[in-house]
């Protein structure tokens, strides 16, 4: 499975809501897999939950740039690197504590059109 950086912050805060009915089970999907210790793949493209996206036109989301910059605030932010192999159990640990516990999140991605799902987080940090 492949995961792009950003989409770690997503899946902590998914409830449920989506783009799409289809882009929802994708999502649910994913992260039971996940959840059930599936290794994924840190990706710099289109990953397992943007399949289901329908801003993703041919691999590539519409709104690119952002997405690009949200990738690369989290990927720094948890110290991953592309092309490696993770577990995303462990790695939801190092997002609580060094996303979510340290208030970044608003820092990273703020601007997001789904903010409103974790503006309550946001808020607090």
């Amino acid at each position: 499975m492949e995961i792009r950086p950003h989409h770690l912050l997503c899946m902590g805060k998914f409830k449920g809501k989506g783009y799409s009915k289809e882009f929802v089970i994708n999502m649910k999907r994913v992260i039971s897999s996940l959840e059930k210790g599936e290794k994924f793949t840190l990706t710099d493209g289109a990953d397992d939950i943007c399949k289901a996206c329908p801003y993703n036109t041919d691999g590539v989301c519409k709104d690119i740039e952002k997405v690009k910059l949200y990738d690369k605030k989290t990927k720094d932010a948890l110290e991953l690197e592309y092309g490696k192999e993770y577990v995303y159990t462990t790695i939801k640990d190092t997002v609580n504590m060094r996303i979510y516990g340290k208030g970044k999140l608003k820092d990273i991605c703020s601007d997001c059109e789904w903010a409103e799902i974790c503006s309550d987080f946001i808020q607090m940090n």
